[in-house]
């Protein structure tokens, strides 16, 4: 078990303490829930009862499920991650592996047959259903950084990262590196001219 306060490797890398990922936990858990009202899911709730009716809906049970298999992997638990990661799967239809680091304020309205699996998924990120996440060959996992979209039946492959506030539009297919704020779509995805370069 870890120590309250956190320590150092000899690599010098932080490894957080056990009370500073359950507050990451409970944190996240709120962060996604606020990305969820903004989009007007149970809107005017407060305290328990947002959580309450958040858990009604697919898309944030999976999220909550992820999280605490997330949890319990960080926190060397055996068995949990993978428990909770096959009940994922059997009730949303979703495989979203437990290591996977994904940023706060997740939204994921629709689940049934997502294949999510990226080197790192940055904050406010929204994840609609149907969409690939993975590697391409023989090649490594892609790089979501903050404020992405990923639109219904996309696929983001490979050793690639997909720059802030980049749309990937339904059923495009990426397989290169996506500059910030780009609108991509296609096959493979081609990005769309901006309002500036149009004039």
């Amino acid at each position: 078990m870890l120590n309250p306060v956190s320590t150092r490797t000899e690599d010098h890398n932080v490894v957080p303490s056990e009370n500073s990922l359950r507050c990451l936990f409970f944190e996240c858990l709120e962060r996604d829930a606020d990305a969820w009202q903004r989009r007007g899911w149970a809107p005017g709730l407060t305290g328990w009862r947002r959580y309450f009716r958040l858990l009604t809906f697919g898309g944030y049970r999976a999220t909550a499920l992820y999280r605490l298999a997330h949890w319990a992997h960080t926190n060397g638990i055996p068995w949990v991650p993978t428990t909770l990661h096959e009940v994922n799967q059997a009730l949303h239809g979703l495989e979203m592996t437990p290591s996977m680091v994904v940023g706060a304020g997740l939204y994921m309205p629709h689940t049934v047959g997502s294949v999510i699996t990226a080197a790192k998924i940055g904050e406010e990120v929204e994840l609609q259903g149907g969409i690939t996440l993975g590697m391409r060959g023989a090649h490594g996992f892609p790089i979501l950084d903050d404020e992405v979209v990923v639109s219904c039946g996309a696929r983001v492959l490979g050793t690639i990262t997909v720059g802030r506030g980049s749309i990937i539009g339904a059923n495009a297919v990426v397989i290169r590196d996506v500059a910030p704020c780009s609108v991509m779509v296609g096959v493979p995805a081609r990005a769309l001219p901006s309002r500036i370069e149009q004039r």
